[in-house]
């Protein structure tokens, strides 16, 4: 079974329904087989995108990249042993919500969606204005009057409409529940196929 699948309500909807929740207002869960062939992989230039079958994107010129992934691993002594830290950091906009960011925008662009709206305090917002831009796609990212002022100079250098909401981080969040009745919501704690991107983390480690 393949789609976008309600984990409330258990419907089926199709992979290429541009929805982001189910209309029972349930979350949805991305549904498909994915086959990686280790030889394919390792002959891959070294992205996340190496894993190719195992993202949701079909169409190879949908994919909007700056090259994110296969972050380095750092090991640092401690007392106790070794612990090892993976530098996210690294990634264009500086965290590792570029993985989400990166599949959540190529689905966006396979779709043929031409406008997002994103809530955010810094950092996810960051990420998905900068793929919107890469893919020609208008965004708006809602953000808390308390954001910083270093993520708000982000945000806006990418290029996106920025939006200050007054109150609370919850009052932001509703603001663009709001603004998703008619515009696709790139959320980073509803849209499915943000977590697609970040699952990448755990194929590197």
């Amino acid at each position: 079974m393949s789609g976008l699948v309600c984990q409330s309500c258990a419907t089926v909807h199709p992979m290429d329904d541009p929805r982001w929740r189910c209309g029972c207002g349930g979350l949805l869960d991305v549904r498909f087989e994915a086959r990686l062939d280790p030889e394919k992989i390792a002959r891959r230039k070294p992205t996340m995108w190496r894993y190719r079958e195992a993202l949701p994107v079909g169409d190879d010129a949908a994919v909007v990249s700056f090259d994110e992934g296969m972050t380095p691993i750092l090991p640092v002594e401690l007392g106790t042993g070794v612990l090892h830290l993976k530098l996210e950091q690294l990634f264009t906009t500086g965290s590792y919500k570029d993985r989400g960011a990166a599949v959540l925008v190529s689905k966006a662009k396979e779709l043929g969606i031409e406008r997002v709206v994103e809530d955010s305090s810094g950092n996810a917002g960051c990420a998905i204005a900068a793929y919107a831009a890469k893919a020609g796609i208008r965004c708006e990212i809602l953000v808390p009057e308390s954001t910083s002022p270093g993520k708000l100079a982000q945000i806006l250098f990418y290029g996106a409409a920025l939006k200050r909401i007054p109150g609370s981080r919850e009052d932001t969040a509703k603001a663009a529940l709001a603004a998703a009745e008619t515009t696709y919501y790139a959320s980073h704690s509803w849209n499915p196929f943000f977590f697609q991107g970040t699952k990448t983390f755990a194929y590197e480690v």
